[in-house]
């Protein structure tokens, strides 16, 4: 690890202590974060190759990578399922290391009440907000839609954002990112929202009443407690959701740091909620406390009190930057229009006003490694910066296509030839059986410096060019 890195490591472990807590969003139960882990990380991708999480970038190379679909059982991602906009919740070990990588959606449904003049839509009652100012937050990303005008009511939508509550007006979630799916029912339906008391000591999530009696594992409930639910399809909302799961929308870190990020809601008392999470600022001091604003996007270190991973008590405020965040992206690039726009990690790039380092737009090529560095809109990366350095980085994100040459079954390393003449040594994983020498192969893992440690491969059979991500 480089001086730096240590530095920055050992300052981290300083302020992310040991872990626990109840049932959450982020998949932890009694256990907390997990052996040996020592906090969490929540917050939106604004970069990759590795994964960036609110401008600071994190090897995710030894951990693992999931989603929870169902609010119960894990299912694996792979490196390219990772998406700028996504809401991520990143567990990390002593050395500040990400032991798991959790992407969670908060909203799974049909598009309803589309006002694209407005910037908004609805998902089972529940209003969305659309974002393209990066000083308000992460701007939103359409994926399947160039932009909300083409969302049409009823498209199977999937939603990440924070949540924003409100004072007398209804809450919404703040879009980060929104995907079409391929068709309706693709993912287990979902609704997130804070619980309202309602009349009969019932709880009300997005206006419904919450039944959970066919719900396992259910946290704790009670009104103000932000929750994600998992509910049935439906043609039209239905007269009370009818759960079968239910998590808290905050990160589990009943007993240690955390640092989440999202849209502040400022209660009467003083207190600040930033993403399910109520937040006691009364240990900040007074000019920290009197610059959060009802709204913000900020990011709040924090320890939770008790064993309760719904409240904890601030450390530090972190506002936005002066523009918003960064995009980041490191890749290789796997298109190129010819006229400074080309596609890395599969975000669109738009170079035509950028800063060239160690080459310049006629370098732009299928293949050319590149780091860039600029502000995202609704459908890529308006690129500030675009370096082309000579090697990779170490620990950067490749995918490659080729045949391989041949194959050492007892150390599981091979050796793969891309089409443009280039050899790559690979070290594949344990797990998958070995792939036979010939074979055309798309290979993704991370770069040591010397060869690929491989995280997945599958036969290729698109024929095109081979690219590094």
């Amino acid at each position: 690890m480089k001086p730096l890195h240590c530095l920055l490591a050992s300052m981290l472990t300083l302020l992310l202590l040991s872990c626990g807590g109840g049932a959450d969003v982020a998949g932890n139960g009694g256990g907390g974060v997990g052996t040996g882990g020592t906090g969490i990380i929540a917050g939106t991708v604004t970069g990759l190759g590795s994964v960036v999480v609110e401008d600071t970038r994190f090897d995710e190379s030894q951990a693992v990578l999931e989603s929870r679909p169902g609010l119960v059982d894990s299912t694996a991602l792979a490196l390219a399922d990772l998406h700028i906009g996504q809401y991520a919740y990143l567990e990390l070990d002593a050395a500040g290391t990400p032991a798991r990588v959790r992407i969670a959606s908060q909203l799974v449904g049909a598009a309803a009440a589309v006002n694209a003049s407005a910037g908004r839509f609805s998902v089972w009652g529940q209003p969305v907000a659309i974002n393209a100012d990066p000083e308000r937050g992460p701007v939103t990303v359409f994926a399947g839609f160039a932009s909300l005008s083409d969302m049409q009511a009823g498209d199977p939508v999937q939603v990440y954002g924070v949540l924003q509550a409100g004072n007398g007006s209804p809450e919404l979630l703040r879009a980060t990112r929104v995907e079409k799916l391929a068709a309706v029912g693709a993912l287990p339906a979902r609704v997130t929202g804070t619980l309202q008391q309602g009349s009969g000591g019932t709880l009300l999530l997005a206006g419904r009443p919450l039944d959970t009696a066919g719900a396992t594992g259910v946290p704790a409930l009670e009104a103000g407690t932000a929750v994600i639910a998992v509910v049935p399809w439906t043609a039209q909302l239905p007269a009370r959701w009818q759960a079968s799961a239910v998590a808290l929308l905050a990160p589990a870190a009943a007993t240690a740091s955390l640092r989440v990020s999202g849209a502040v809601h400022l209660r009467s008392d003083g207190r600040a909620v930033v993403q399910g999470v109520e937040v006691d600022l009364s240990a900040l001091a007074q000019g920290e406390r009197d610059a959060v604003r009802e709204g913000s996007y900020l990011t709040v270190q924090a320890r939770s009190r008790g064993n309760d991973s719904r409240r904890a008590e601030a450390a530090r405020i972190e506002p936005l930057p002066q523009g918003g965040r960064r995009a980041q992206l490191r890749g290789s690039i796997t298109a190129v229009d010819g006229t400074g726009s080309f596609v890395v990690r599969g975000q669109a790039v738009d170079a035509s006003a950028a800063e060239f380092v160690g080459g310049n737009a006629a370098s732009l090529a299928v293949g050319t490694f590149v780091e860039v560095q600029g502000r995202q809109r609704a459908s890529g990366v308006a690129a500030s910066r675009v370096t082309i350095p000579g090697e990779p980085p170490e620990r950067a994100v490749l995918e490659l296509s080729g045949t391989l040459q041949s194959v050492d079954a007892a150390s599981r390393t091979a050796r793969l030839l891309v089409r443009d003449g280039r050899v790559f040594d690979l070290l594949l994983p344990a797990k998958p059986p070995l792939p036979a020498v010939g074979a055309t192969l798309r290979v993704e893992g991370y770069w040591d410096g010397s060869r690929l440690q491989v995280r997945e491969f599958r036969p290729d059979h698109s024929g095109g060019d081979d690219g590094d991500r």
